[in-house]
Order: C-alpha cells, then sequence, then structure tokens
C-alpha cells in the first residue's frame, strides 16, 4: 500500500511538472458575445492602454454628425472588464482616432491621372470618383468614371514623353508626373524632365526642371513607406515621393561612363525636391522592392541580377515602374470611358485623342518582375546625403538556412518566382525580411500556388544573419474543400516577427489562410426580368506561431492558433494582433461576427 501510495505521488508529480512546461506554451483564449450593434459595425482599432491592458474599439453605423462607438475593456489577462458606449461628434472622432477616416457616407471626388498612350505622349485625364462608405468594413466602396483627357505641350508646343514616374494624391486632389521634355536635341534625349503637377481641372504647372547629364530612366517610382504605412493609408495621409534614375545606353552618344551611376530624388506630395543624391548602385540589375523610412534614414531594398556588363534598360527590358497613374481596375475603366465636354486646357496648346491610354500598372509590372532569376539580395542605406551599402548572394543565403525539427533540411531558394512578404526592424537595428516562394498553377482561378516562407535576418549594415525556413501545407488544414475555385495555397502568406521581452528570442507569426467562404447573392433587373446570381470567395486567416532564439539560431515547430482547429474563429480582416512587452494578442470572429476569441501568447 505504501508503495502504491510512493508510485502514485511519483506519478502525478511527473504529471505535475509536464502540466507546468505545457502551461507555458499554451495559448491563453476566451471568447466573447459582442452586441447587436457592434456585430452591424466594424471594428476600427485595438489600442493598449496603461498596466497591460487594452481597448478594442468598435465602430457602430452612425449618422453624419456624431459617431457612434461600444468600447471593449479588457484587462492583461484578457479579461472583459466592461464595454463603454460612446457618442462623438465627427472632428472629435478625427481628433481623438488618427485611424478614423470617415468623411460621410458618400462622397464625390474629381482626380486626375496620368498614363502614356501610344506614342509614349503623357496623357492627362480627369477622373470622377463616387465612395460609399461600407458599415461593415470600415472602407470606402469606389465607383471610378473617366471624364476628359488632354495632351500637355511643353514651352516650345511639344508634347511630353512618359515612360514612368508619377504619384497621384487622392488627399489633394493633384497629381506629379515626371515627364520627358520632348524639345531636347536627338543626341540629349532622356537627359532632361519636367516636374509636373495638375490639380483636377487639368491646370499643369511646371514646378522645376530636373536635369541629368546622361540618358537616365526610372526604376523607382513609390511613396516612402514607414511605421504608420499599415495603420494610416497613403490616401489619408501622404508620404513624400522616392525616386529612383538609372543610366540607359539608349542614346549613343548620350551614354554615361558608369552604369552604376544612379540618383536618389525625395519629393514632397507638394512637389518640392527635398533631397537629391547621386550614388553608385551596388549592381545594375538591381530590382528594387521598396524604401522604407526608419530612425532618419532610408533602407532601400531589393533583389540583384548580377549582369554587371549591361545597362538598366537592357536587363529589365519591360521597365520597372508604371506608366500609368491608375490602378488594373482604374486603368480598364479608362480604356472604356469615352472623354468629356473638352475644355479649360486649350491655353496649353492640349488635343484630344482618340487613341487608348496602354500605360502599364504597377501590379502588373510587378508580376513580370517577380518571374525572373535573381542571384543576391541588395540593401542600401541613405542617411544625411550618405550611401552604404552590401550584397548578399543566393548561395550565402543557403549556406545560412536553417528549419524547424520536423522539417528534414531547410528549404533551398532559388532567386526565381518568389514575393516580399514583410520587412520588419528590431531593436538593434537588425532587419528581418520575409519573402515567399510560388510556383505556376494549372488552375485557370488564380496563376500561382504558394509555396514556402523564407524569414532573413540581416545585420543594420545588410550582412546576412541567418535564413529560417518553413514549409507551408495550406492544402493540408481543415475546412479547405467547399468546391472552391479558390485554394488556400492560391493565396501569399504574410510574416511578421515580434520580439521577446528579453530580446533573445523572436516570436515568428504567419498570417495563413483557414478556409475559404462562399457567398452568393442575387440582383434583380426590374426592367429587364433577369436575375443575377453573384458567387464570391472569401479567404479566412489564422495564426501558425513559432519561435525563434536569436542567440543560438534555432527555429521550433510551428503551431496553430486554437486549441481546435475545427473551431469556427478567424481573424479580423484588420487590427488582428496586439503586441505589448509580455504578450502577444490575437483577435478574431466567428464568420457571423456574433462572438469574438482573444488570444494571447506569451513573449518567450
Amino acid at each position: 500500500m505504501k508503495h502504491t501510495n510512493y508510485l502514485t505521488a511519483i506519478i502525478f508529480l511527473i504529471l505535475s511538472n509536464l502540466t507546468s512546461v505545457f502551461a507555458q506554451k499554451m495559448m491563453l483564449e476566451k471568447d466573447y458575445e459582442i452586441s447587436r450593434k457592434a456585430k452591424k459595425g466594424y471594428l476600427g482599432n485595438v489600442e493598449e492602454k496603461e498596466g497591460g491592458n487594452f481597448d478594442m474599439i468598435f465602430i457602430l453605423p452612425s449618422s453624419q454628425r456624431k459617431i457612434k462607438s461600444e468600447i471593449y475593456h479588457f484587462d492583461k489577462e484578457a479579461t472583459l472588464l466592461n464595454v463603454e458606449k460612446d457618442e462623438l461628434e465627427i472632428e472629435k472622432a478625427r481628433k481623438k482616432w488618427k485611424w478614423f477616416n470617415y468623411k460621410g457616407d458618400y462622397f464625390l471626388a474629381n482626380n486626375i491621372s496620368a498614363s502614356a498612350n501610344y506614342s509614349a505622349d503623357l496623357v492627362f485625364r480627369k477622373k470622377r470618383i463616387t465612395a460609399k462608405y461600407n458599415w461593415w468594413t470600415g472602407q470606402y466602396e469606389r465607383k471610378v468614371k473617366m471624364l476628359d483627357k488632354v495632351k500637355p505641350r511643353n514651352e516650345s508646343g511639344k508634347k511630353y514623353k512618359f515612360f514612368g514616374g508619377v504619384y497621384e494624391i487622392e488627399r489633394d486632389s493633384t497629381i506629379l508626373v515626371m515627364a520627358l521634355n520632348a524639345a531636347d536635341p536627338k543626341d540629349k534625349l532622356y537627359g532632361s524632365f519636367d516636374l509636373l503637377k495638375s490639380d483636377n481641372e487639368l491646370n499643369i504647372t511646371v514646378l522645376e526642371k530636373v536635369e541629368f547629364p546622361y540618358s537616365m530612366t526610372c526604376v523607382y517610382s513609390q511613396p516612402l513607406k514607414d511605421d504608420q504605412s499599415e495603420s494610416i493609408e497613403n490616401d489619408d495621409l501622404p508620404r513624400d515621393w522616392i525616386l529612383i534614375y538609372a543610366p540607359t545606353n539608349v542614346v549613343k552618344n548620350n551614354t554615361a561612363p558608369d552604369a552604376h551611376g544612379f540618383e536618389y530624388l525625395r519629393i514632397t506630395p507638394e512637389g518640392k525636391i527635398t533631397e537629391r543624391v547621386k550614388f553608385s548602385a551596388p549592381t545594375v540589375g538591381w530590382r528594387i522592392i521598396d524604401a522604407y523610412e526608419k530612425d532618419n534614414s532610408v533602407l532601400i531594398y531589393g533583389m540583384g541580377s548580377g549582369k554587371e556588363s549591361k545597362f538598366v534598360n537592357q536587363i529589365f527590358k519591360t521597365g520597372c515602374v508604371a506608366t500609368t497613374s491608375n490602378d488594373a481596375e482604374d486603368q480598364a475603366q479608362a480604356n472604356t470611358s469615352k472623354a468629356g465636354a473638352f475644355g479649360g486646357f486649350a491655353k496649353l496648346g492640349a488635343s484630344l485623342s482618340g487613341k487608348d491610354e496602354v500605360g502599364v500598372t504597377q501590379e502588373k509590372i510587378d508580376e513580370g518582375l517577380d518571374l525572373l532569376t535573381y542571384n543576391s539580395f541588395v540593401f542600401c542605406k541613405l542617411t544625411d546625403g550618405k550611401v552604404g551599402s552590401k550584397i548578399t548572394e543566393i548561395d550565402e543565403v543557403n549556406e545560412k538556412a536553417v528549419c524547424p525539427p520536423d522539417m528534414k533540411k531547410p528549404l533551398k531558394f532559388d532567386g526565381k518566382m518568389f514575393t516580399v512578404s514583410n520587412v520588419d526592424f528590431l531593436s538593434d537595428k537588425s532587419i528581418v525580411l520575409s519573402i515567399q516562394d510560388f510556383k505556376k498553377s494549372k488552375s485557370e482561378y488564380r496563376p500561382y500556388i504558394y509555396k514556402g516562407m523564407f524569414l532573413l535576418h540581416f545585420t543594420q549594415q545588410g550582412e546576412l544573419i541567418k535564413n529560417y525556413t518553413v514549409s507551408i501545407d495550406q492544402k493540408g488544414k481543415k475546412g479547405f474543400f467547399n468546391h472552391s475555385p479558390l485554394t488556400s495555397d492560391m493565396i501569399p502568406t504574410s510574416s511578421a516577427v515580434y520580439e521577446s521581452e528579453d530580446k533573445t528570442k523572436l516570436n515568428w507569426i504567419l498570417h495563413i489562410v483557414k478556409a475559404i467562404e462562399k457567398e452568393s447573392s442575387s440582383d434583380h433587373d426590374y426592367f429587364s426580368g433577369t436575375t443575377t446570381t453573384t458567387t464570391t470567395y472569401t479567404p479566412l486567416y489564422s495564426i501558425e506561431y513559432g519561435n525563434i532564439d536569436v542567440q543560438s539560431k534555432k527555429a521550433s515547430d510551428f503551431k496553430t492558433l486554437g486549441e481546435d482547429e475545427n473551431r469556427k474563429y478567424y481573424l479580423y480582416p484588420s487590427h488582428n494582433v496586439l503586441s505589448t512587452n509580455s504578450y502577444l494578442y490575437f483577435f478574431s470572429e466567428t464568420t457571423r461576427g456574433d462572438k469574438m476569441l482573444i488570444s494571447r501568447l506569451e513573449k518567450n
């Protein structure tokens, strides 16, 4: 009897220890019902408060004068403390919440677009945007109608040529364009640009002349990204415009002696050039992915092709930047809408053209660039007019690759067919770049199947520390098969890292598709008597999470958010992660939106 008690005590002690160890790795989860009013609104934001507490702010359907909200107050244990109902005047709501984007249930905006036509002439075009606020999503649903179009001429009466470099600033209803001055003599072509600004009435101003000593082409043209990019859109807070130019050899008598002689320009949304820096590019075949501002420096990163004996126009033969300010939807509309009445621009010698705009969107260009083969990662850091750079070859990327214990060997990166998921900056100023491989799909519904994820950890100087790889099997998840043409692996996975409180570990978080929701809606036309049924398929996301030990440079296996994968909770479309000093919180909801799940993970 004594032996039995002793054995029982030992077993109990072992189980207690195992439970304790397991509990440390368990994720705390609590679910709550939300009110019917909150269900009809949207999650506007999640904000951290004192003592580790946090608020979930739901914006309810409201009037044009006052905004109604329900604020759910939680402590750090994700315990609901109380629900506060509030009502604020519009301006007070905007002042209190910077992320609040409501401008009224409906608004009409008259904006302007710029594109190239078949002759590479610059074409400005008015576009009227009608927007309706969706209280379910907190976003505006837009309809665009293309109107008058004109071809501006320079002071000599010649048309401008346009091969890329445009920034449409919706907030101000203006547009900035870097246009080639066609008045140049033939041996000086592509070396002289006019920085143009147009308002929504097609009143065009030449802000500044931008001269290069040799023939140049634009290889990057995007608004600058920063830490607020995810929470405040560029439409509401226009950032500075970044342009990067590279030498070409298209004009025999005006070719730079060094193909590496790039130039960086920074321009405010109002059109003032605040920086202009010449620098030697680390590689000519540099596909620049993004420019990101952090700690008073601008990080410019991308991929290199390694073809140093050629000029950039010989490497990227289809160009690197958009030749239209429109996105794909607006550009399609531009080629189906008839121009409205002509007026207000005759004094600049403009004339209407019956030709369609054929400008290529940045999305389309990126699709082509994604398919090319690269042999290196390229980082440049610009601080106070000085540029430092670092190249990491693909061979080194694979040499420094590791994988979780449940994988037999690390994934191999071949530099082909991949997309950038995210960039993170750590407290020691090192950089983490997330990329995902893909391959061509046999499906006509989506062109690609997305595969493994690579997390590359670089020093602040761009030297590779480690490459963490994980195989992603989205088809292995439950809930995907509802006879949808859209499958989970057709959707890219996003990736982010969060440092532990002691900075020794990284919590690696993957936003991954967990299910596909099928919805059908019918629209009856009273006049024709016909009914049209539209079916949509929406990806629903969840979280997979793992750890990276920064000191040992090892990665853990991944786990799926939730104790049971069958639980019907999916991440809110936005504001679904909150990072505090000690914890990561994830916010999910049912498809009906009547319940929410708060999941808490320790940062260890």
